[in-house]
């Protein structure tokens, strides 16, 4: 049984003429009436009663009628949500990501659902240790972070942008005003660090490995946001990114000598998955959006 068959069935049916439902399809009669043939040959009934000028259905031709329609509704369907999925007209997409990409994917979300308001743009804000289990287990679209420490051979990785991280601290703050500065400027000041898995925490570890054992951290966070409230309201100093105090007026951030080398930020996939179009449309955004986002926080500065 073929689509078209069942397609000449209902023009028939719908018609009441062979005639007609030719002319209506583009087909000429005699194909549309070999196919019906063919058609009643291989459901071993008949489907018509060919009249003088016109055709009725059978009793099998009635019980089929509803059927077909409802297949060449499906199989419309079908087209139309692969149309819209390529348009990003629906759809569903999930992302991980860990939590200091929280002041670029703002941005990037709200860009995001602007465009394309009917796909449902699902983030999930986790360690890097808890994203790749998810994207291991295909729970997420795309992960976005640093590079992992070790080599997973199930993801593949798109570079996105760089940022620096840098001594973080009010205004107020006695350090304020150096333009650099180093790990032994930061030994007699407490410390709020990110905790330990987090991102940030990863890089500082791997940049001054013991030399932040020296540090007075007097509290680890897993929220940059919750670190960057307690900053407005104390005299603690933090380790973030150094465009982590966009939109935080009474903060500011300073170079630390030992971390020059910048942080590199991907966008990771399951190789065993198809990147989603969608997946593929926020990447774009992102990197727009990250480059408008430190072009705005170095014209602030």
């Amino acid at each position: 049984m073929e689509l078209r068959q069942l397609k000449y069935f209902v023009g028939i049916a719908e018609t009441g003429r062979f005639s007609e439902a030719s002319r209506q399809l583009f087909i000429s009669q005699s194909a549309v009436s070999q196919q019906i043939k063919a058609l009643e040959e291989e459901l071993g009934t008949q489907l018509f009663i060919r009249q003088q000028h016109s055709v009725a259905l059978t009793e099998s031709g009635r019980e089929l009628l509803p059927l077909a329609k409802q297949i060449l509704k499906g199989v419309t369907n079908c087209y139309e949500r692969i149309s819209d999925l390529k348009g990003l007209l629906c759809g569903e997409l999930n992302i991980g990501l860990t939590f200091t990409l929280e002041p670029y994917m703002r941005e990037t979300m709200l860009n995001f659902m602007k465009k394309y308001p009917k796909v449902q743009l699902n983030a999930n804000y986790k360690n890097l240790v808890d994203l790749l289990k998810k994207l291991r287990d295909k729970e997420i679209d795309l992960m976005l972070s640093m590079m992992p420490t070790s080599p997973h051979d199930f993801c593949n990785s798109i570079p996105l942008t760089e940022y620096r991280l840098s001594a973080i601290m009010r205004k107020t703050h006695p350090l304020a005003k150096k333009k650099e500065l180093t790990f032994q400027d930061l030994l007699p000041h407490k410390l709020i660090l990110p905790e330990k898995g987090l991102r940030d925490r990863n890089a500082i570890e791997s940049f001054v490995h013991k030399e932040t054992g020296n540090l007075n951290v007097r509290s680890l966070v897993s929220d940059v946001n919750a670190i960057l409230n307690l900053l407005e309201e104390s005299n603690y100093i933090s380790i973030l990114a150094e465009d982590a105090i966009i939109n935080r007026p009474d903060l500011c951030s300073i170079p630390i000598k030992e971390l020059k080398e910048p942080i590199k930020v991907y966008a990771h996939y399951n190789n065993n998955v198809d990147l989603k179009h969608s997946a593929e449309v926020f990447i774009k955004i992102f990197k727009e959006s990250s480059a408008l986002y430190i072009k705005n926080n170095c014209a602030q500065k």
